[in-house]
């Protein structure tokens, strides 16, 4: 594998991204310079994310492979697959992450020529306050988002209004009237975005996931409150085996598996030390918790089992979930889920989530898992 560095320098064919890469020479001196296309760059992992500052330019550590169309080559290599490794010294910051199979990466990085979008509420309302028409109207700093702007991106935004605006439930009315706010703030935004199941039948698809999940959501809102009054404060290294034992019989007498995201979430608050998990983060246990605030944290882990039931019905589709929660995408990386299947309206997967799980043994682990 070849070991390059970037500026970021990057072009568009027809259809088609392309990026320049120069490899590092000797003594600082530039070396071989290589265009790639059909890029798919390897996901991130939590390690990458967890110390990020991600409101300012970073320095990117990047593998992948694309197709090698031009540059410092023999002709005999144009046309076929390469691989790189490069330092993406970027003047962008990534505020929005994309979070894919795997891992994650930032978010205009994530998006591969036929990747479709899922945007949260968050990410929406970025892109609405940074572009119009499809140009930059923000005078700050740039973010990767920003390079969205020009392009034919093909987004769904169904989290939008999957989410809702009143921490509860959408009805029909309200999510409707989210889809369209949804619309009109995408198109203002983004007019060469091709937007995916924005129509009735959209609307449709929103409110079958929303029926399909009220009794989940309603037995999960029922655990973390019950929850709550233990996991608000870290919990003492002497009292994790405790606490997790609770944690797994409130899993148990609320109906929920402990492989569902919220038990493994809560779990994770508990284990690691000094309430630093960012489980803890994404749950928002606090004082005062009820059901409004149990909603809004699992319609953020709703929006993670949606993705994952995408991967299981869709193995060959690219799916990106952009998100500006931190918490979240250390999550999504911490679990490094994998291997989706689905087995009729429900789906199985593998996790391997040693950074949210510091400390406990595999035989805890399999334990808790067969529980």
């Amino acid at each position: 594998m070849t070991t390059f560095r970037s500026d970021g320098s990057s072009s568009t064919l027809p259809d088609k991204r392309m990026m320049i890469v120069r490899e590092a020479g000797e003594d600082g001196r530039a070396g071989r310079e290589v265009r790639f296309t059909d890029l798919e760059f390897d996901p991130l992992d939590y390690e990458h994310l967890v110390n990020c500052r991600l409101d300012q330019p970073m320095m990117i550590p990047l593998t992948g492979r694309g197709t090698i169309v031009g540059g410092d080559v023999a002709d005999t290599e144009i046309g076929r697959t390469g691989r790189f490794r490069m330092e993406l010294q970027s003047r962008f910051a990534s505020k929005s992450i994309g979070l894919v199979r795997g891992g994650w990466l930032p978010s205009a990085i994530a998006l591969q020529d036929d990747s479709i979008v899922l945007p949260d509420r968050c990410v929406v309302a970025e892109l609405d306050g940074r572009l119009k028409d499809g140009a930059i109207k923000y005078s700050g700093s740039s973010d990767f988002i920003d390079l969205f702007a020009d392009q034919a991106i093909r987004i769904n935004p169904a989290l939008f209004a999957l989410e809702g605006d009143d921490r509860e439930h959408p009805t029909a009315e309200s999510a409707k009237r989210s889809l369209d706010e949804a619309v009109r703030k995408l198109r203002s935004a983004l007019p060469k975005a091709i937007l995916v199941a924005d129509d009735t039948n959209g609307l449709k698809g929103v409110l079958g996931l929303i029926e399909d999940t009220r009794s989940g959501i309603d037995r999960k809102q029922d655990f973390l409150m019950r929850l709550n009054p233990r996991l608000q404060s870290p919990v003492a290294r002497r009292k994790v085996q405790s606490v997790c034992n609770e944690v797994i019989a409130t899993a148990k007498a609320c109906g929920l598996h402990v492989r569902s995201l919220v038990v493994l979430a809560a779990l994770s608050s508990v284990v690691v030390a000094n309430g630093k998990s960012p489980a803890k983060g994404l749950l928002k246990f606090k004082a005062g918790y009820g059901r409004e605030e149990a909603y809004n944290a699992l319609a953020d882990l709703r929006s993670l089992e949606l993705l994952m039931h995408i991967f299981a019905i869709w193995p060959d589709q690219r799916v990106m979930l952009c998100t500006a929660d931190k918490d979240l995408a250390l999550f999504w990386s911490g679990i490094r889920a994998s291997n989706f299947v689905r087995h009729g309206g429900h789906i199985s997967f593998d996790v391997n989530a040693a950074a949210l799980f510091p400390g406990v043994t595999q035989e805890q682990w399999t334990t808790w898992l067969t529980e």
